[in-house]
């Protein structure tokens, strides 16, 4: 509030601005009621007052507000319930699908084997799984074969909603919620046809699974008290019911308001009615299953009274604290409205005039005291003088910090930078100079900004050069030597402006500063600035101008990073999508594409197939020509691919000497054609050099669904055909089931891996990596080995895939970094202090314990920071950027040196990459065994290790197997080495004496 006196009648009228549009005045006279009234003191506490209202108001609508928020919160918790129910439902109908397939495989269910075999495995079957009242297999008529449970008399399903889809549909189908013929209890059925070798339904097998998931369910989950939650069919019977299930159950709510609400909103829906019981609740509802049955629905009921109950109470409690503030405000301000406020607003009010006025010298006389006057005080007298030192300056380099933050290429940043300095800076000109390395040193112009006639007129009105001649002693040329601002606060009696004194007498300049951009450690350009008064740059306004050119040489920093990143991640993004010896598709894009089409929402409706081209002989080849020549046969096998298919259906080399041809929306008739296309065109003789050729192939043919539906399956099951069709002779064929891996045989070693992590079937075997420069051992990765008692040792490829799939990676990861935690303490205790590095997949980036983990493992074994590194893939942290983000930056923090592990095989984005807390990359070993015999796995590696140093990383190569591979990776300025010539994988005990035989020094030659 500011007063301050009116001009007019002599009686001391007064005029109070208390905010925008209020203003109110004071009339001196006898004192009296009016007086209090009218006066500042009295309108002090009308202000008072009326203050409160919008309190009062503010009260009523928080309590109106938060009765919704409580209602709107009530209503949220019951439906998070509800679609917690029906998404549990749905994992559990897919769960069911998938064991109702896998039973359907199993041959003693079939109706050729003994039926008192299937009751005994269903009966087994069904013991580890609570929630299957029972299971069953039917014959086609509906005649019950064998169940779980004991059949004390015929049973025909015939009529069974799931029993007649399963046949009509030849596969999965889902029935009503129902009593059951034999468990003579409510449940939801699910059948699957049992195909003989002809490809014939012979029987379905059924399960039947029953409502106690939901009872679990509700009471893992915080319900308010006298919550309610039901479950009907769709003619309002009561199939289940929390917390009275016996006394609801069987009795029908047909025609109750909830049931109502129910049935006229088919999906999820809210509702505010009384229940059956008489209580008004607020309810959600959904039906149990996403189909047109709508054969169950479930129901949460919250009593609005306990929803409401904590905003009444906090309403209350509110208006009696209003009361007494409002009271202790009044009497505040009725004491202190003339000692504490009309002697500060008076001179508060008139600083306010002479600030208004122009004087930016008005200071208020008051102490900035820690009160509201005071610190107002504080603030207008430090707003003053604010105003008074940098008002020209600093709306000059906050204009061009907003200009920078919006450039998007570098000429543009140059002239709107010129723009602003003469447009919101008030100066005439403004123009930038880049400084030439040429034999007269000259300073090329490339923006400016207020010289009539533009950037050409300018640039040849003025020569300005860096080098030591008249043309560079302005104070252009000495501020690009020196390296400092340079400036010259006379224009027309400084000497060093000769050269240009006639053309800035004629355009007014009466002094310039000149600032330099600097950039890459060296002065890069000049940024110059003219004013028309003489003297005009004084210290805080060159150290200001000097901040805004700064700013300026970082962002042409920044936007020339920016392009050469853009640059190098499309060449990257290249090299890693496309062949570089062909130029067709590689692995992943063929992965990437064929994981997209599958995908699709409408792939189920339409066909897919995968053809794997193999050729035959191509190591011949290059053995008899050299790989040049059998390089030279790739590309023209790619050329007739290419000519025999059309341009929908992708090609792609994948490896060697293998090529595959995606065909969307193909069946396998289009699929044997497109096949034969390709083996007669690869027919015709191949002229290569002097000499005539002929090329043969087989393909294996792959189908979707029917062989897989993910992309990796598809393609594996592709090249098992292309194999089985070189075995066979064939010069096609299509992939045959038979083939993979049996999947009872996958089922029992996963439940032996589980056994081998808990009795100890695991070690660890410890490979050394060695630094270029040194030579020193600078670290080691721990790789798993599994030692079967039966089977022997167990290949890592075999058992990791499996231990992802089943979920037993992070117990086999906990293992494996305990083990490491352990060893790595023995080894500091002998005086062997080394990191050990230890993998991460997917799987374990999403497991919110694993950082606790390692910090007990840390405290547990007294281990500082750098006793352990951790390696993750591109792909799995791309899997989940967020979460795999905030993991990585938390095992950071604690001094774990984090690996992106086979580097270059995957592709994830470049920023992304460098923002993540990662300390090194390590090339994949495939472009390493390869660098020496092909030029595309050369230039990988070595743009790579560029890059990473780009980024500030380390880099680490695995798969050095040769004395040529180190000297090579040695002139590309690698960092550390790993493979067989160091040292091969050791366990612990001959680790360790490999180390003290080196001396933590590897015996390896420095090139």
């Amino acid at each position: 509030m500011v007063l301050a006196p009116l001009r007019g009648p002599p009686d001391g009228m007064y005029v109070a601005v208390v905010g925008p549009g209020t203003v109110f005045k004071e009339k001196r006279e006898a004192p009296g009621m009016r007086r209090y009234t009218t006066g500042l003191r009295g309108r002090l506490l009308l202000l008072v007052l009326l203050a409160v209202v919008p309190a009062f108001a503010l009260m009523f609508y928080t309590a109106v507000r938060d009765q919704h928020r409580a209602a709107r919160n009530a209503e949220h918790q019951a439906l998070g319930v509800v679609r917690l129910a029906a998404a549990e439902q749905n994992q559990l109908i897919a769960a069911t699908r998938q064991l109702l397939i896998t039973f359907s495989q199993l041959p003693v269910l079939k109706p050729a084997s003994s039926a008192a075999a299937c009751h005994q495995t269903l009966a087994a079957l069904r013991e580890p799984y609570p929630y299957y009242a029972n299971f069953g297999v039917a014959t086609p008529d509906g005649q019950m074969y064998c169940s779980a449970l004991p059949l004390s008399h015929p049973v025909n399903i015939a009529d069974r909603r799931y029993f007649r889809h399963a046949l009509r549909s030849r596969g999965f189908g889902i029935g009503d919620y129902q009593v059951g013929r034999i468990t003579g209890s409510s449940a939801i059925n699910f059948g699957y046809p049992i195909f003989d070798s002809k490809g014939r339904v012979e029987a379905v097998v059924f399960a039947a699974v029953n409502l106690s998931w939901l009872r679990r369910l509700i009471i893992g989950t915080a319900l308010p008290a006298g919550s309610v939650v039901t479950v009907t069919d769709s003619q309002g019977t009561v199939l289940a019911a929390y917390p009275k299930a016996a006394r609801e159950v069987g009795r029908s709510i047909r025609g109750s308001a909830l049931f109502d609400a129910i049935l006229a909103h088919p999906d999820i829906g809210l509702a505010k009615v009384v229940g059956p019981e008489g209580i008004l609740r607020l309810y959600a509802f959904a039906p149990l299953r996403d189909s047109s049955s709508r054969s169950a629905y479930v129901s949460v009921g919250i009593p609005e009274a306990v929803a409401f109950a904590g905003a009444r109470k906090d309403f209350v409690r509110g208006i009696a604290l209003l009361l007494l503030a409002v009271i202790l405000a009044l009497l505040s301000a009725w004491v202190g409205s003339v000692l504490f406020v009309l002697r500060p607003v008076n001179l508060l009010s008139a600083a306010a005039r002479r600030l208004g006025a122009g004087d930016l010298g008005a200071r208020t006389g008051l102490s900035h005291g820690p009160g509201e006057l005071g610190q107002l005080a504080r603030s207008f007298d430090d707003m003053a003088s604010a105003l008074q030192r940098v008002h020209r300056a600093r709306k000059t380099l906050s204009a061009g910090n907003r200009i920078m933050v919006r450039a998007t290429d570098e000429q543009s940043l140059l002239v709107e930078m010129c723009r602003i300095i003469v447009e919101v800076g008030v100066y005439p000109c403004a123009w930038v100079g880049y400084v030439e390395h040429d034999q007269e040193k000259t300073v090329r112009l490339v923006a400016q900004a207020g010289f009539e006639g533009g950037l050409a007129a300018l640039a040849s009105s003025i020569r300005v050069s860096w080098g030591n001649s008249d043309h560079g002693h302005g104070p252009a040329g000495m501020a690009i030597r020196s390296g400092l601002p340079c400036v010259a606060q006379n224009i027309v009696t400084d000497r060093r402006f000769a050269p240009w004194r006639e053309m800035f007498t004629r355009c007014g300049y009466a002094a310039a500063g000149a600032f330099p951009l600097h950039g890459d450690g060296q002065v890069l350009g000049i940024l110059v600035i003219y004013s028309m008064s003489a003297d005009a740059f004084d210290e805080e306004e060159m150290d200001l101008l000097a901040e805004a050119a700064q700013d300026l040489a970082f962002g042409i920093a920044t936007l020339r990073t920016r392009a050469n990143h853009d640059r190098a991640h499309e060449t990257i993004r290249h090299m890693a999508y496309y062949d570089q010896l062909t130029g067709l598709a590689n692995h992943i894009n063929l992965q990437e594409r064929l994981q997209q089409i599958l995908r699709a929402p409408d792939t189920g409706r339409s066909p897919l197939a995968l053809l794997l081209v193999g050729i035959d002989r191509l190591r011949e080849i290059n053995d008899a020509l050299g790989f040049d020549q059998g390089d030279l046969v790739l590309k023209k096998v790619g050329e007739r691919l290419c000519s025999v298919m059309a341009e929908s259906e992708m090609i792609a080399r994948l490896r060697g000497d293998e090529f595959a041809v995606l065909l969307p929306g193909r069946d396998a008739a289009y699929a044997v054609q497109a096949a034969l296309r390709i083996l007669d065109a690869l027919d015709a003789p191949l002229a290569l050099s002097d000499l005539v050729l002929s090329v043969s192939a087989a393909v294996g043919i792959t189908l979707a669904p029917e062989h897989g539906t993910e992309a990796t399956h598809l393609i594996r099951n592709g090249d098992i055909a292309m194999n089985q069709a070189k075995k066979l002779g064939s010069r096609h064929a299509f992939y045959d089931p038979a083939q993979g891996k049996d999947s009872r045989q996958r089922l029992a070693l996963a439940s032996e891996l589980r056994r081998a992590i808990e009795e100890g079937q695991m070690t660890l075997y410890y490979q050394p990596k060695v630094g270029f420069k040194t030579g020193m051992v600078c670290g080691a990765e721990a790789l798993i080995r599994w030692f079967h008692p039966r089977r022997g040792m167990i290949p890592p490829d075999e058992f990791i895939p499996l231990a992802e799939q089943t979920g037993l990676i992070n117990p086999l990861t906990d293992w494996v970094l305990g083990e490491v935690a352990r060893q790595t303490a023995v080894w500091r205790a002998a005086g062997l202090g080394i990191a050990v590095a230890a993998n991460l997949s997917a799987r374990n980036l999403r497991d919110p314990a694993l950082v606790d983990k390692v910090r007990r493992l840390s405290a547990a074994h007294n281990a500082g920071a750098g006793w352990l590194e951790l390696e993750v893939t591109e792909s799995a942290i791309m899997d989940d950027p967020d979460t795999a983000w905030d993991i990585l930056v938390r095992l950071s923090d604690m001094g774990i040196a984090l690996f992106i592990d086979d580097f270059g095989t995957g592709y994830s984005s470049l920023g992304y990459l460098r923002k993540l807390p990662v300390d090194a990359v390590k090339i994949d070993k495939s472009f390493v065994l390869e660098m020496l015999t092909n030029a595309d796995s050369e230039a990988i590696v070595r743009s790579t290790i560029d890059l990473a140093h780009d980024l500030g990383l380390k880099v680490v190569a695995e798969g050095v197997e040769d004395q040529a591979t180190w000297d090579r990776l040695v002139d590309f300025g690698c960092d550390v080495a790993q493979g067989y010539h160091i040292s091969r994988p050791l366990p612990d005990e001959q680790f360790a004496a490999w180390l003290r035989d080196a001396g933590l020094a590897a015996d390896v030659p420095r090139g």
